[in-house]
C-alpha cells in the first residue's frame, strides 16, 4: 500500500471509530409506550417515575415528601402484583452516620427460594435536588423490568430492593446486609446508579472473582459499555455505591451508572426536564438483559477475575486475567525477533523508545499550559457549560506535541526505528499493568500485540500504522471521551497523553512524508489554538449549567453568621462577607474554612445533650442522649477524647472501617443522625478522662431572614448542591 493511500485510509479509519463512538454514546433511541410487552420501554418508565416520585420535589431521608415517594412506590408495586415488604431498621455507616430506613422489597407471591438475584436502586435524594437521575431513574429500570418479568420464571428467584438511605452513607443497604434472612436469601445484586443526568449506562463495578460475570457481560449485554478497567479503578477510588454494601457482605454483583452531565448531580437541576430518555432506555435494556440472564444461572460460582472491553458498544471481549501478563510478555519477543528480521539497528530502536517517552512528556506538558489558557476564565470549575473547546484542546495537543517529536527524530531511526521502539514500549506499558492494574491492561495489550503481529508478518508501513492506531483507538477514544465527564476540566491533560498514545502509532508513518510536515502541524496547532480562544468565548456557566454554592445560618451561641463556600459580587454585598476564607471547624482536616458574614441572631433554641449514664469504673463510660429541641432532622456529635474505644448509637454498634478514615483531626470522633431529631450515644474510653463536645443540630433551607441572600445566589447563575442549605445550631462544650 502506497504511503498517500495508507494515511488516507488511516484517518479515515480514526475519522470512523471516533464517529461511531459519538453516534453509539448517548445510549439507544427510547421506546414508545407500545413497545412489545417483553421489551424496555422509556416512556413507560418515566410515567411511572413520574407517579412514583410525584415531580421535582426533593426527598431526602426524614422528609414528608421522603416517606410519601416510599408509599407510591410500594402502591406501584403492588399494583404490579408484587408481594411487598417495608423492611424498617435504625443503620449506621462504618463512618457512624446513622439514619432510620425504611427499605421497600417486591417479591413474586409465594416464591421464597433461595439464592435470589436482587436487584437494586434507591428512592432517596439529596437535600439539594429532587433525584430525578439519581436515583429515580433506577426506580424507573426497576420498576419496569418487574413489569417486563412478572411471568417470565428463572432457575433463581429476582427480588426488587429499593433502599433508603443511600445518600446518607449508603444506610439501606447496611441495613439489608444486617439482617440474617437477607444474608441467607441473596446470592447477587444487580444495582443501578447515576452521577449525572445522561450518557451511556456504564457496567462499570464488579464483584471480585468476576470471570464468570464476564461471560455472562460478554454474551447477554445489547449494547455494552463496560471495561475491567473501570472495575479495577473503581476499587482504587473513595466512591461507593450500595453494591460497596453488597460485596462487602459477600455478594457476587454488578453496577450500572451513567455520567453525563454531572453538572446536575446532586443539585436542583436533575429533574425531569434534564433527565435523558436515551439513557434510561440503557439502563432499562442493560438491566433486563442481565437479569435475564443472571436469574438462569447458577450465581454460586467461583472463579478468577477477567480482562474484558466492549468494542465500540457492538460486543464484549474477554479472556482470565492470568493470560494477559503471558501475552504482553510474547509481545515482547515477538518484537525482538521482528527487530531482528528487519535487521534495525539498536541506536534507531533506542530512538524509538526515546520518542515514545518523550511525546508523552511533552504532550503532558504542553496540555497542562492549554489546559490552564482555556481555563481562565472558568474560576477553577471542574464542569462547564460548554466543555467541548476545551476536551478539543487536549485532542489535538494530544496529536501534534507526538506527530512533531516523531517528525524531529524519523530523519536518525527511521521508520522502522521507530515503529519498533514504540511497539516495545507499548508492550512493556502492557507487562506492568498486567502486574500494577490487570484489569487496564487491554489499553496497552490490544495495542501491543496488533503492532508485533503486523511488524512480524512484515506488512508494511503503512498497514503497520493503520491496524495499530485502529487497535489503539478502540481501547483509548472511549477514555479519551468519558474521563471529562468522570473528573471534570483537571484530567483533561491526561485526556491527551491517552491521544499521544494512539498517536504514536501513526506519527512514524506520517513523519516519513515530508509534504505533510507543515500543513498537517500548522492545522491542528491552529486548531488547538481556535479551541483555546472558543473556550475563553463561551459562558463558563450559564442558567441550565450554573455554578454550585451553597449558604449556611449558623448559630454558635457566640457570634451568629452566614457562611458560603464560593464568594460572587452579589453574595457579598447582601451580607457582607470578609473575602478571607475563615477557620470555623476545628475538629476538620485539613482545617476547613469558610467565607463568613455576620448574621442576626434568631433565638434558635439550641441543640441538647443529656448525660444519661457516666460510669467510671474501668476507663469510662458515658450514655449521652442528643436531641434538637426545634426537631430539625438531623443531629450530630463531635467529641475529642483521646482514649476512645467503642461506641454504639441506638444501640447499634458500627459496622468495621474497610477504608482509611479522614476529614478528623487526631483525637477526634464523629456521630451524625439523619432523619432523626433525637439519639442516645454510648461511648467507651479506655481512661477516666474528660470529653471536649460539640452538639449539633441542623434544617434544610435558610431561615426568612436569609431570603435575601439565597436570592442573591440564585440570581447569579448559581445553585445550591449535595447538602444544599442549611440552618444550624452548634454549642460546644465540656463533659
Amino acid at each position: 500500500m502506497k504511503r498517500g493511500g495508507a494515511t488516507a485510509l488511516l484517518f479515515a479509519m480514526l475519522a470512523a471509530i471516533l464517529g461511531v463512538l459519538l453516534l453509539r454514546m448517548p445510549g439507544p433511541a427510547p421506546l414508545p409506550e407500545s413497545a412489545p410487552p417483553s421489551s424496555f420501554s422509556a416512556a413507560r418508565a418515566i410515567a411511572f417515575e413520574r407517579e412514583i416520585l410525584g415531580g421535582d420535589v426533593p426527598h431526602p431521608v426524614g422528609t414528608a415528601a421522603h416517606d410519601a415517594v416510599r408509599e407510591r412506590l410500594a402502591a406501584r408495586f403492588r399494583a404490579l402484583g408484587y408481594d411487598v415488604t417495608i423492611q424498617r431498621s435504625f443503620a449506621c455507616s462504618p463512618f457512624v452516620t446513622c439514619a432510620p430506613v425504611a427499605n421497600v422489597i417486591a417479591r413474586v407471591p409465594g416464591d421464597a427460594r433461595p439464592d435470589a438475584l436482587v436487584l437494586a436502586a434507591h428512592y432517596d435524594s439529596v437535600p439539594a435536588g429532587p433525584g430525578v437521575t439519581d436515583d429515580g431513574i433506577g426506580i424507573a429500570a426497576l420498576v419496569e423490568t418487574a413489569r417486563a418479568l412478572r411471568n417470565e420464571h428463572f432457575r433463581n428467584p429476582i427480588v426488587y430492593l429499593i433502599t433508603d438511605g443511600e445518600e446518607v452513607a449508603l444506610l439501606g443497604a447496611e441495613g439489608f446486609v444486617a439482617d440474617p434472612a437477607s444474608l441467607r436469601g441473596t446470592a447477587a445484586v444487580i444495582n443501578v446508579e447515576a452521577r449525572g443526568t445522561d450518557g451511556p449506562s456504564f457496567l462499570f463495578e464488579t464483584s471480585r472473582g468476576n470471570a464468570w460475570i464476564a461471560r455472562a457481560i460478554a454474551r447477554s449485554l445489547p449494547r455494552p459499555a463496560t471495561s475491567s478497567f473501570y472495575y479495577d479503578i473503581y476499587e482504587l477510588l473513595p466512591n461507593d455505591t450500595d453494591l460497596t454494601v453488597f460485596k462487602r457482605a459477600g455478594f457476587a454483583g454488578i453496577g450500572f451508572g451513567n455520567i453525563g452531565r454531572p453538572i446536575h448531580y446532586h443539585t436542583p437541576l436533575d429533574n425531569f426536564a434534564n433527565a435523558s430518555p436515551s439513557t434510561l432506555q440503557h439502563h432499562g435494556d442493560h438491566v433486563l438483559a442481565m437479569a435475564r440472564a443472571l436469574a438462569a444461572t447458577n450465581l454460586r460460582q467461583t472463579s478468577g477475575n477477567a480482562v474484558w472491553f466492549d468494542v465500540l458498544s457492538f460486543f464484549v471481549i474477554s479472556w482470565p486475567q492470568y493470560f494477559s501478563l503471558g501475552l504482553a510478555i510474547a509481545g515482547v519477543v515477538v518484537l525482538l525477533i521482528a527487530a531482528f528480521n528487519l535487521k534495525t539497528r539498536a541506536r534507531a530502536i533506542t530512538i524509538g523508545v526515546g520518542s515514545f517517552f518523550l511525546s508523552l512528556v511533552a504532550t503532558l506538558l504542553v496540555a497542562l499550559g492549554g489546559n490552564r489558557l482555556s481555563g481562565l476564565r472558568v474560576g477553577g470549575a471542574v464542569w462547564v457549560a460548554h466543555p467541548g473547546p476545551a476536551i478539543a484542546v487536549a485532542w489535538f495537543i494530544g496529536a501534534v506535541v507526538t506527530i512533531f517529536v516523531a517528525q524531529r527524530l524519523v530523519a536518525r531511526a527511521g521508520v522502522d526505528g521507530l515503529f519498533l521502539g514504540q511497539a516495545l514500549c507499548w508492550s512493556a506499558i502492557a507487562v506492568a499493568l498486567s502486574i500494577v492494574l490487570p484489569g487496564g491492561s487491554y489499553l496497552a495489550l490490544v495495542p501491543a500485540l496488533a503492532c508485533a503481529l503486523c511488524l512480524i508478518w512484515r506488512v508494511g508501513d503503512g498497514v503497520v500504522a493503520v491496524v495499530c492506531s485502529s487497535a489503539a483507538a478502540i481501547v483509548l477514544f472511549p477514555l479519551g471521551l468519558a474521563l471529562y465527564d468522570a473528573l471534570g476540566r483537571p484530567i483533561l491533560p491526561f485526556v491527551a497523553v491517552l491521544i499521544a498514545l494512539v498517536t504514536t502509532t501513526f506519527a512514524p508513518l506520517l513523519a516519513s512524508m515530508p509534504g505533510l510536515r507543515r500543513p498537517l502541524n500548522a492545522s491542528l496547532a491552529a486548531a488547538a489554538i481556535a479551541c483555546i480562544a472558543m473556550a475563553l468565548i463561551v459562558p463558563a456557566h450559564e442558567a441550565n449549567s450554573p455554578r454550585h454554592i451553597n449558604l449556611e445560618y449558623t448559630d454558635d451561641g457566640v457570634a451568629p453568621r452566614w457562611q458560603t463556600d464560593a464568594l460572587l459580587p452579589a453574595i457579598q454585598r447582601a451580607a457582607h462577607f470578609n473575602p478571607t476564607p475563615q477557620p470555623v471547624y476545628e475538629w476538620s482536616v485539613p482545617p476547613f474554612r469558610a467565607l463568613v458574614a455576620p448574621a442576626p441572631p434568631l433565638g434558635l433554641p439550641p441543640a441538647e445533650l443529656n448525660i444519661v449514664r457516666d460510669d467510671r469504673s474501668g476507663g469510662r463510660h458515658l450514655t449521652l442522649h442528643l436531641r434538637s429541641a426545634r426537631n430539625a432532622p438531623r443531629i450530630g456529635f463531635l467529641f475529642r477524647a483521646p482514649s476512645f474505644a467503642a461506641l454504639r448509637v441506638n444501640g447499634i454498634t458500627p459496622p468495621p472501617m474497610t477504608r482509611p478514615r479522614g476529614g478528623l483531626a487526631p483525637g477526634w470522633h464523629r456521630v451524625s443522625v439523619r432523619g432523626a431529631s433525637e439519639a442516645t450515644v454510648e461511648i467507651d474510653l479506655t481512661r477516666d478522662e474528660p470529653i471536649d463536645a460539640v452538639v449539633v443540630d441542623s434544617s434544610y433551607g435558610l431561615p426568612p431572614a436569609g431570603a435575601a441572600l439565597a436570592h442573591a445566589r440564585d440570581a447569579s447563575l448559581a445553585i445550591p448542591v449535595q447538602e444544599g442549605d442549611l440552618t444550624t445550631t452548634m454549642r460546644r462544650m465540656r463533659l
